[in-house]
């Protein structure tokens, strides 16, 4: 029986009530926090196998503690559930939309001020699959009527309005509140201006167990809003769950612009403004209303990101809202395994290496123009190959050149056997000291002990497999026995289990290609920016080389028809010869024909 959500309440130091909803429905649990400090004669071990032992007596200052700093909540799921990532079932979900009366610029103070009237509150309700909504009624004009799933419930004031709310939330008792931009407007201004005008105490009503928090929400430096935590219902915002899942800068992110997009559905066209709709066809804006959550609706059963999330919160042991945040999903899931293999997770860095910026992907800019001849090359799983492949880990660290240009990609191994043996480069170790060390010393220290070596100078230790590798081949299999069981799915006309398969391997497919990004955040408790960096620039290495390598063999096979000139070099650019117009019924028409009969979720649909 998994669980649904979770909140910590403090007790006292290190204690906790665990707020749990699960399967089975509602449980309080106390729970002590415990951390692990490092001991000779400790029962335990960390990644670089110290021995440590469990206490319950810690704070943020006692000296050589280990897995301390994870969210209380978030270590209790994963105590109680372990790697059992099994998603939890029977949620009620609801999507819903507020409309208000026309005010200034939604700026954080205007939310939090929520000087208009909230003129209609829309939802749809997805268990029983009925459409409700209620709506501000001062001329009279409707009468309630419940016509087949659909409910209209006219209010004559907007304390009558907000108060029906609340009792049809604690009616519904949803797990799951779904709106779009739902995070940074519709839920923070309904629950102030509840607060303005039904009273705090009231509004406080909205959760379950009688607790909202209002936060200032910091996940993006330059947008701070307002955001409404309301204790055991999830949010989940699908303009944000759209730009984790999809990775699209979208020419608009408007609902109405991503509905017509995504499910060929735009919202209820009007003259004037909503105000005016308001007063002049109240049946009108009605539907306005309801198409707004319509649309939600649909892009959800077309992109699954509601079944996405579930997935990922569970490898991840969080709850659902907490899935945008950058490391968390990977943190839990890595974390949890470690654990399973009687291995306690390490702390986050105390003093992460910052940069400004540091090395990203490589990037080929073709000149423009039209081909007869084109080379596509797809490296598959290039970074987690890398990371597997070198045994890149913080605990496998060993050390690293400097070099004056520290985006050089150009400090392997064999890098090294081309340069004068008796070169001084500038060598850092683990514990970043530094030292001047002839290339022939260093070539051989990285022979006899064995090293890996990045294209950018970075060594790791093969004897033991570091945390990162053993997680990605661990992901990588259990993908690959979810897009068996999906192939065998369909092919039984199985839809239901093949749905279900083809979001499971989705999941890890997402897991595996995120994971490098989470190396470079300080948050993370894996990596840091040298690692990070080891990747991008060994990335870089290999498709200028591997781009070469084809280039080569192109011409081979071309040389009597055409001589193919791909050229790589430090302007980024590539160089093609003969530029023609496309032919009518070209490989890429094809294959986007395909795509179209494929099912979307995200940013790849050809796996």
């Amino acid at each position: 029986m998994s669980y649904k959500k979770c909140y910590a309440t403090r007790l006292g130091k290190n204690k906790y009530k665990m707020h749990l909803w699960d399967e089975g429905g509602y449980d309080e649990i106390e729970w002590n926090n415990a951390a692990y400090v490092e001991d000779p004669e400790g029962k335990f071990k960390g990644i670089n196998g110290e021995k440590l032992t469990k206490t319950y007596k810690w704070d943020k200052n006692t000296s050589n503690i280990h897995f301390h700093d994870m969210k209380p909540y978030q270590k209790f799921l994963i105590e109680r559930y372990g790697v059992d990532d099994t998603p939890s079932t029977g949620h009620r979900e609801v999507f819903f939309d507020i409309e208000c009366e026309i005010g200034g610029a939604l700026t954080e103070d205007y939310i939090e001020s929520a000087p208009m009237p909230i003129t209609s509150i829309a939802w749809w309700d997805k268990t029983p699959d009925t459409w409700h909504i209620l709506i501000l009624d001062k001329k009279n004009q409707l009468k309630h009527t419940k016509a087949r799933n659909k409910e209209i419930i006219p209010c004559r004031t907007e304390n009558e309005l907000l108060g029906k709310f609340i009792e049809k939330v604690r009616d519904m008792d949803p797990d799951i509140l779904v709106g779009y931009n739902s995070d940074y407007f519709d839920i923070p201004y309904l629950y102030y201006r509840m607060c303005n005008t039904v009273g705090k105490e009231f509004a406080d009503h909205l959760s379950p167990v009688g607790i909202v928090n209002c936060k200032k929400n910091n996940q993006y430096w330059y947008k701070r809003n307002q955001f409404v935590e309301i204790v055991g219902i999830e949010s989940l915002d699908y303009i944000r769950l759209h730009k984790k899942y999809s990775w699209k800068d979208e020419p608009s992110w408007k609902l109405d612009a991503i509905g017509e997009k995504y499910v060929g559905m735009n919202k209820i066209e009007y003259e004037g403004n909503l105000d005016q709709l308001f007063e002049d066809d109240i049946h009108k804006f009605i539907k306005y209303n309801f198409v707004d959550v319509e649309i939600l609706q649909k892009l959800d059963d077309k992109l699954q990101y509601l079944a996405l999330t579930k997935n990922l919160s569970h490898k991840g042991k969080h709850n659902y809202s907490e899935v945008y945040a950058n490391t968390v999903s990977q943190d839990g899931a890595i974390s949890a395994y470690l654990l399973s293999q009687n291995i306690i997770p390490p702390r986050r860095d105390e003093f992460p290496i910052h940069k400004k910026n540091y090395a990203g992907g490589y990037l080929f800019c073709p000149k423009a123009g039209l081909y007869k001849y084109m080379f596509d090359e797809d490296l598959t799983s290039l970074y987690p190959s890398i990371i597997m492949s070198i045994n890149i880990g913080k605990e496998t660290l060993k050390g690293r050149i400097i070099d004056a240009d520290d985006r050089n990609n150009r400090l392997g191994l064999n890098d090294l056997k081309e340069r004068d043996p008796e070169e001084e480069l500038l060598v850092e170790n683990k514990h970043r000291k530094q030292a001047y060390v002839k290339v022939s010393k260093l070539i051989q220290m990285i022979e006899e002990n064995n090293l890996a070596i990045s294209a950018n100078g970075v060594f790791f230790e093969t004897d033991r497999e570091s945390v990162l590798s053993t997680i990605l081949k661990k992901w990588f299999d259990e993908r690959v026995v979810y897009k068996r069981a999906m192939k065998k799915a369909y092919q039984n006309k199985d839809k239901e289990a093949g749905e279900y398969n083809y979001l499971m391997q989705y999941t890890m497919k997402i897991l595996l290609n995120s994971l490098y990004g989470a190396t470079a955040l300080g948050s993370f408790r894996y990596g840091n920016v040298i690692l990070s960096e080891a990747i991008t620039l060994s990335g870089q290495r290999i498709i200028q080389e591997s781009a070469l390598c084809a280039n080569r063999h192109m011409n081979k096979v071309m040389r009597n028809e055409i001589k193919l000139d791909l050229n790589i070099d430090t302007s980024d650019e590539i160089d093609i010869v003969e530029p023609i117009i496309f032919e009518t019924g070209s490989i890429e028409e094809e294959r986007f024909n395909t795509m179209d009969q494929m099912p979307i979720l995200g940013r790849d649909h050809t796996g």
